[in-house]
């Protein structure tokens, strides 16, 4: 019989004044933890717990000091709660599904030391077994939760290697033909500055978040959709006479 890992960490280490005590509750059951100055780092030997299992008394009391916020997961909780049995004094949290990810972003947001929190995981197993070794990243932000996996660089690879950089079968690729670079915008500005920059301008000002906020500016207010559409019927037509070729 084989055993599956799944060794975790959590990086940077999360502010010990950042974490409420419902958070702090769930955290500290789904990782192993240890201090580091005024933060803790979490981690987990062997893998991440998301079944957790609480006294619904003590869960009730740590709730009641917290906002509950649609989506968070204090809402989860009361909600579980809430559907308890007036016997039962255990209470199952399945974090499956809105788990530590949804916590870490929670803090992310209201703590002003952090801009990420990155959950790094190894796959591995106690026989060589194929399925048995891989990794996984998710990177959560404030605004977004974004994981991937070996497996789909796996697949990722393998359609690079039999289709090309385009990475997909014919008839599913997509082709740029336009890319507005931030480089490129900057080495504009550099000879609008040598040739006729207006009176009272100062190129040096231009910081290279004013070039991303003017480049997503451009690209809202420029509509291509005639182009577009021009460039697609020129492709039709080349499809066809390639197609006329090789049956002739």
């Amino acid at each position: 019989m084989a055993d599956y890992f799944f060794p975790t960490v959590v990086w940077p280490t999360i502010p010990v004044d950042a974490i409420t005590p419902l958070e702090m509750m769930l955290l500290t059951q789904i990782y192993e933890n240890e201090p580091d100055g005024d933060a803790i780092y979490f981690f987990a030997s062997e893998g991440t717990n998301d079944c957790l299992w609480f006294n619904a008394a003590e869960l009730r009391e740590v709730l009641a000091g917290e906002t509950v916020t649609p989506g968070g997961v204090a809402e989860l909780v009361r909600d579980k709660l809430a559907a308890l049995g007036a016997d039962e004094e255990e209470i199952e949290l399945d974090l499956a599904d809105q788990g530590d990810d949804r916590i870490f972003q929670a803090i992310i947001r209201r703590c002003d030391q952090l801009d990420h929190v990155t959950i790094t995981s190894a796959w591995t197993c106690s026989k060589m077994r194929p399925d048995g070794f891989g990794g996984g990243v998710t990177m959560v932000t404030a605004d977004h939760i974004l994981s991937s996996t070996t497996h789909q660089m796996e697949a990722e690879l393998l359609d690079r290697a039999e289709y090309g950089e385009l990475g997909c079968a014919p008839g599913h690729g997509s082709h740029v033909l336009l890319r507005l670079d931030e480089a490129e915008v900057r080495r504009a500005i550099t000879a609008i500055a040598k040739a006729d920059l207006p009176a009272g301008a100062d190129a040096s000002g231009v910081t290279d978040e004013d070039i991303r906020a003017a480049c997503l500016q451009t690209v809202e207010a420029t509509d291509l959709a005639v182009q577009h559409g021009s460039i697609a019927a020129v492709a039709a037509r080349a499809a066809i006479a390639i197609a006329r070729r090789r049956n002739a």
